[in-house]
């Protein structure tokens, strides 16, 4: 007879072997004392021995690796699908990224934070930043750009419970199994989780913040180029404002405004974005690695954000 697993940890990933090793030998080292849990690794087509590498923990972990596309299709949301249709997943269903490095005592703070709210269905731990050994630009170590650059979550010591309108970093979440019931698959879009995560909101599900999981993010070596980092704060800014503008949601504020005062709400957003895009103009014109770049960076991101919010409910036709 199958049990049912306490925790399922899903795992997407394409062609980083190496860093799936490290994730993979933080999971094998951590505490699962008193519980029943699994690792789903879904592989994305990879071209490299990233099932190899997998492979090797059969014998250390609880490990299930899954292949997908089966139909051609490549991204983090065909895997995280098609761990959700194979089915047999714990009352504990977490999503990591592969350049995660989870604590040894992880296991037991992803139950413990359960545990502790056993009216939410929504989770996360804290997060912070592991950076390469060498060629870290002192701009990337801005508080200014961690959050939407890096994907980092460090809510302090306690407790706290997520608001409207937000959502949890999708590298490192979970939620109860019994969520399904409302949402029960991951939309096509680039922060599929936000999505997610919001979905589950307005379907009547509370999420929560504790200190007891904690895991590091492992910044990739690309993540540090400047030109990159342009590109993200761009699809950063146009990706939150699709977000959280479409579809409706009851208790997202900004939609909520747009609705009620929808003149008010265009002439704020084409001021700020105006003075948000002179505050960039000013900082590439003055250049300069170490002081400027992190606020061009964070002026670009508000920019493309207050500049998406306006092109979204211009396409949508509930906000006219």
């Amino acid at each position: 007879m199958t049990t049912t697993p306490d925790i399922s940890c899903i795992i997407a990933t394409r062609n980083r072997a190496e860093s799936l090793r490290i994730t993979l030998e933080c999971l094998a080292k951590a505490d699962r004392t008193g519980l029943d849990c699994e690792v789903v690794v879904v592989d994305n087509g990879s071209e490299d021995d990233t099932l190899e590498v997998a492979a090797r923990f059969r014998d250390r972990l609880p490990l299930r690796i899954l292949e997908e596309p089966t139909l051609g299709t490549y991204g983090k949301v065909q895997c995280l699908n098609r761990a959700l249709d194979e089915g047999t997943l714990g009352a504990i269903v977490v999503v990591l990224d592969d350049d995660m490095s989870p604590h040894e005592d992880w296991f037991q703070g992803v139950a413990a934070i359960s545990r502790r709210w056993p009216d939410c269905d929504l989770f996360t731990g804290r997060s912070y930043i592991i950076w390469p050994e060498e060629g870290v630009p002192e701009w990337a170590r801005s508080p200014r750009i961690r959050a939407w650059a890096y994907s980092v979550m460090d809510g302090g010591m306690g407790d706290h419970l997520l608001r409207p309108g937000r959502w949890f970093s999708g590298n490192h979440f979970w939620f109860r199994a019994r969520a399904l019931e409302q949402v029960d698959h991951f939309a096509d879009e680039w922060i599929t989780e936000a999505d997610f995560q919001m979905d589950l909101a307005a379907a009547g599900c509370r999420g929560v913040a504790g200190p007891d999981a904690v895991a590091g993010h492992r910044v990739q070596e690309h993540l540090l180029d400047r030109a990159v980092l342009i590109s993200r704060a761009k699809l950063v800014g146009r990706s939150f404002a699709a977000a959280r503008i479409r579809p409706q949601r009851e208790g997202v504020r900004v939609a909520e405004l747009f609705r009620q005062h929808p003149f008010l709400m265009r002439c704020y957003c084409r001021i700020f974005a105006t003075g948000w895009g002179i505050k960039r103009r000013c900082f590439g014109a003055l250049g300069g690695e170490k002081r400027f770049v992190d606020r061009y960076l964070e002026a670009l991101e508000r920019e493309s954000y207050l500049r998406a919010l306006l092109k979204e409910v211009a396409d949508c036709p509930e906000y006219c």
